[in-house]
């Protein structure tokens, strides 16, 4: 069952490398819609671990004492200015670079049991979307 999972996360990463963002969108409904939210929490690492991967590519390994953090322009704070479903994207991949599986959980939790029943699936695909174009960054130029 987890193989199967996986499978399907690579491929919903594969299809948004390659422009199929709809079939990439398409798969990650299909798992929300299949799975339990645990599962699905599973899924969301997954597919940071994907980010992960292409970010330690692009910027190289740090030591322990590297922390990844969200940086805005004009010292805003970040959730002054950036969308809520942005915000967790960009979140739990950092806190997925950090080790941080405290935080990563806690901002799954956030986003699943929010009011807005938006929330958590705007999250989930843009953390697919921003995972996407991670590995497009880091590839350029690559035969995929």
């Amino acid at each position: 069952m987890h193989d199967e999972i996986a499978d399907e996360v690579w491929a919903a990463v594969g299809h948004w490398v390659e422009g199929r963002h709809e079939e990439s969108a398409q798969i990650l409904a299909t798992l929300a819609n299949t799975q339990t939210p645990s599962m699905m929490y599973g899924v969301a690492c997954g597919i940071a671990t994907v980010a992960k991967a292409a970010l330690t590519k692009m910027h190289e390994p740090h030591t322990h004492d590297c922390f990844w953090g969200i940086r805005t322009v004009g010292g805003f704070r970040p959730e002054d200015i950036i969308p809520p479903h942005h915000l967790f994207a960009a979140r739990f991949i950092a806190a997925h670079l950090n080790n941080d599986t405290d935080t990563a959980l806690a901002l799954y939790q956030a986003a699943y049991t929010s009011s807005d029943p938006e929330l958590w699936p705007a999250c989930m695909h843009t953390l697919l979307a921003a995972t996407g174009e991670a590995v497009l960054a880091a590839t350029t130029g690559a035969d995929l």
